[in-house]
């Protein structure tokens, strides 16, 4: 989960910043970025699932990318709303006093999008939660594909009708995803709004 949160976040933060902070991009990118994250991202596993089996790629490595599949939308719709949300005379501030890109970047636009990137990233990693129920644990071509981790554990389990384990991993996630966010994006959320607003 936290990897496909980290690889979902490597790729989307450049491509939203770049989205959201040009006007002709955002016209031209965000209507196809919209099309291309409606559409339902289970229904490409069949077809991942043969790539990767063709490759040679376990599911272990496979359920990351399965992942990211569904999760790395949310990372990039907030960040394209933080970025276009940069006030102009702040963009223009950093120009004037002689701020370079990687100066603005990271002086200015990383710190003013983090809010957004915080909630991608909790809305992220709650779809990846869910993903690892459908892509740890797949049947490709009769044949039962399956990697270790709470996802096919729960799949595996509902598949047999073991109810007991079932609910014993259905609890367990939940209380790692509780603990998750008390522990690391409760204070993430803390430090965007008390040290990265643009509104404060």
């Amino acid at each position: 989960m936290l990897l496909a949160t980290a690889l979902g976040t490597l790729w989307t933060v450049p491509v939203g910043l770049a989205i959201g902070l040009s006007a002709r991009l955002s016209r031209l990118l965000q209507p196809v970025v919209q099309v291309v994250a409606s559409f339902p991202a289970p229904m490409l596993f069949p077809a991942v699932i043969a790539l990767l089996h063709f490759a040679g790629v376990g599911l272990g490595w496979g359920s990351v990318l399965l992942m990211l599949l569904g999760t790395q939308w949310y990372i990039l719709f907030n960040v394209v709303a933080g970025a276009s949300s940069v006030p102009s005379d702040l963009r223009e501030t950093a120009r004037s006093f002689g701020f370079g890109r990687w100066q603005r970047l990271w002086a200015l636009y990383v710190p003013a999008i983090f809010p957004y990137l915080v909630t991608g990233w909790v809305t992220a990693a709650g779809g990846a939660w869910n993903a690892t129920i459908v892509a740890e644990y797949v049947t490709h071509r009769g044949e039962i594909l399956k990697t270790v981790g709470l996802g096919a554990v729960i799949s595996e389990a509902a598949a047999a009708g073991d109810f007991r384990v079932l609910a014993a991993a259905v609890l367990l996630m939940s209380t790692i995803v509780v603990t998750f966010n008390r522990l690391a994006w409760r204070p993430a959320y803390a430090l965007a709004q008390t040290r990265y607003s643009l509104t404060k």
